[in-house]
């Protein structure tokens, strides 16, 4: 791991294609980072980051506002399947 890494996590990986997203934490000119980067499979067979991706200061506030927005996405996803699940039952059996 780059030593300015500081938290490394496999999001997504498609080998067939040749890239991966990550969620990396890095220091870059004292400034901690949080990213959601596209790395692509080098010739050497190193993993490059590409300029696919965003970039952001890991402040609390940006690292909340983050999860707040993923838990709402994930509770209506969770909402529909519910919603679309007991409109199945209703037509099987109704």
């Amino acid at each position: 791991m780059d030593s300015n890494i500081l938290y490394e996590r496999l999001i997504e990986e498609n080998l067939d294609k040749g890239f991966q997203v990550k969620l990396v934490v890095n220091d870059f000119r004292e400034v901690t980072y949080l990213q959601l980067r596209k790395y692509f499979l080098s010739y050497e067979g190193e993993w490059i980051p590409s300029r696919e991706g965003i970039s952001i200061p890991a402040s609390i506030e940006n690292i909340h506002s983050l999860l707040y927005g993923l838990l709402d996405i994930c509770a209506k996803a969770e909402g529909e399947e519910v919603i679309k699940f007991f409109h199945e039952q209703i037509i099987v059996t109704g």
